[in-house]
């Protein structure tokens, strides 16, 4: 009888044989055969290759020209890369690609994108009002250059924010609202029958975080600070809502269309949507897919209604079969697990923090959590019951705390660690909190250019006498502490070369200083890492997408730099050139 070494020897090389004798049939059909290129494989040893060659939808091969040109064929493609740069598709893990997006806004909405001045704004909103019917509302973009409306209102002309009186001679007729809090906590503007209509007089009394600004006589003057969507409990925002337009099903599924196109023409091949999804998004998502429109992977988690009784939110839990498990659908469009929000944005006062800081009128708080730290352990438990993969958001350090806490303690009743759940956000951290995370097999999402777009104004000027901003976001930790952490854009710079050039740089976009500390240095390789292997780990995909190696589906993209060599300023500058999913080129073309 053979001993057990030499059966697994015997088992070992059967395999490898097995594995080569398939790579031999998969090369001699092969389709495609790319020469003459910088390869970043993003494989486990991060190899650097001249070629490789596809067949179908599948990579089913990588390296030298010699090697490679052997695989041509009669029928096969060969493509010269003339010594470009490929790397793995893009992956974005936090995008808010179908319910955030820019376009959005643009195809529903009166856009004040780009407007310098006060008088811009009424002349868009006049020529808005021409052909809307009267008494119908009139319902604008936010103010300014997207994604970060930097230096509002100081940037338009009149160095003031519009007000009632200028959206009146705007559109006498028509309730107006500028919807302008979206990103910054900057105010929403009405004009007299909006506010008519809202109720909001003289007489009105301000909100916890709903503040309406007068004029000298007391009379609101069409500012309103404070109607974002962390003012839930708002009566004054739920009166709002009530009353404005809805948007249609078929401008959201071309929103998702656009969007998709965007993220091609950057390199974007997937997307990891767990914050915020809901089932009615699916669908969208299917109707775009019936269309053939549906050109980026997506992987779906609902989010759970945590702000209901425990009862009611597992009823919801068994509602949602297509949830559990490895999820409902294929490797374009999947269905797979839920998320827990607690807290939100820092720069909305919203994050929940263990010292206080300023909230969007000065005053000192620490922020909230829509659910108690028990909550989240029950939560946590019903998950494992129901066989469900979970998120949780969590931004501030008292937040992750006890999103921390509450997993340990279930962690404790039935072990979590080989079920891939994730943790989202989680701008502050400390090294407790990741080796924590590690131990209990966690992956973490995070948005690395929260510098850019909030930069000192939120991190040290509404932190006065802490050291916050050196360690928001730092993703040195994150690798030293060996826990998967993957890139993602929360709805802002969908562009991956921007943001990977931010992640090295970390600069205040506002004042163009750098906020780099030793907590977020990060290499080049890491920064893809983070883009791309990284962020197929977390959406379960790692063994089909997020590098370049024979038998993974060839979603790549070719750049027109070499980010691994070039100045880090001139990373920002790169363009992609093309983007492949499945072998289908989906953006751009190689001469």
């Amino acid at each position: 009888m053979k001993s057990r070494s030499s059966w697994i020897v015997a088992q070992s090389a059967a395999v490898i044989s097995a594995v080569v004798s398939l790579q031999c049939i998969a090369a001699d059909r092969a389709d495609v055969v790319y020469l003459n290129g910088k390869v970043v494989t993003v494989d486990s040893h991060f190899q650097i290759v001249q070629a490789f060659a596809t067949a179908a939808d599948r990579i089913i091969a990588i390296g030298s020209n010699a090697t490679l040109r052997k695989l041509a064929g009669p029928d096969t493609r060969v493509v010269d890369l003339g010594g470009r740069t490929v790397l793995p598709g893009f992956i974005d893990t936090h995008p808010h690609t179908i319910n955030g997006h820019a376009r959005q806004q643009e195809l529903s909405k009166v856009s004040l994108y780009g407007v310098s001045s006060v008088a811009e704004v009424i002349e868009r909103i006049r020529k808005a009002a021409q052909s809307a019917a009267p008494g119908a509302w009139i319902v604008t973009t936010d103010i300014g250059a997207p994604p970060d409306f930097f230096n509002l209102p100081a940037s338009l002309a009149e160095k003031r924010w519009p007000t009632r009186g200028d959206l009146d001679q705007a559109a006498p007729n028509n309730p107006v609202y500028i919807n302008n809090s979206t990103k910054q906590p900057y105010p929403s503007v009405f004009n007299s029958t909006a506010l008519r209509l809202l109720g909001v007089t003289r007489d009105f009394v301000n909100e916890e975080r709903v503040h309406v600004e007068t004029d000298a006589a007391g009379e609101p003057n069409g500012l309103i600070y404070g109607l974002d969507l962390y003012s839930h409990d708002s009566p004054l925002r739920g009166k709002l809502l009530s009353m404005l337009p809805r948007v249609s099903p078929q401008v959201r599924q071309e929103v998702i269309k656009l969007a998709i196109q965007d993220n091609n023409a950057v390199g974007v091949t997937a997307l990891y949507e767990a914050h915020g999804s809901q089932p009615i998004q699916v669908q969208y998502l299917q109707a775009v897919r019936a269309a053939g429109d549906l050109k980026d992977r997506f992987v779906v988690a609902y989010e759970i209604p945590a702000r209901e009784p425990l009862a009611q939110i597992e009823r919801w839990m068994s509602e949602h079969p297509e949830s559990a498990g490895a999820g409902q659908g294929d490797d374009f469009l999947r269905v797979r697990g839920v998320t827990v929000s607690m807290d939100g944005a820092t720069q909305m006062g919203a994050s929940l923090m263990n010292k206080p800081y300023l909230d969007i009128y000065g005053r000192v708080g620490n922020g909230a959590s829509v659910v108690s730290e028990e909550k989240v352990a029950q939560i946590a438990g019903l998950a494992v019951k129901h066989d469900l993969q979970l998120n949780v958001q969590a931004a501030g350090d008292q937040a992750i705390d006890m999103a921390v806490r509450a997993l340990q303690s279930v962690d404790r009743q039935t072990p979590i660690g080989q079920r891939g759940w994730v943790i989202e956000h989680v701008q502050h951290p400390s090294r407790e909190n990741i080796a924590a995370l590690k131990k209990l097999g966690m992956a973490a999402t995070t948005y690395s250019s929260v510098d850019f777009s909030k930069g000192a104004q939120v991190y040290v000027d509404r932190f006065p006498g802490q050291d916050v901003w050196k360690t928001v976001v730092p993703l040195r930790w994150w690798f030293d502490g060996g826990v998967t952490v993957a890139q993602s854009t929360d709805g802002a710079h969908y562009e991956p070369m921007f943001t990977i050039w931010q992640s090295l740089v970390r600069m205040d976009g506002g004042t163009g200083k750098s906020l780099l500390t030793p907590a977020k240095t990060i290499s080049r390789e890491e920064s893809i890492r983070m883009y791309t292997i990284n962020g197929a780990r977390v959406m379960g995909y790692e063994d089909r997408i997020g590098s370049i190696e024979p038998g993974k589906y060839a979603d790549f993209v070719v750049l027109d730099h070499d980010i691994l060599k070039v100045s880090v300023a001139e990373i920002r500058a790169t363009k992609v050139v093309l983007t492949a999913i499945a072998g289908k080129i989906v953006y751009g073309s190689l001469p």
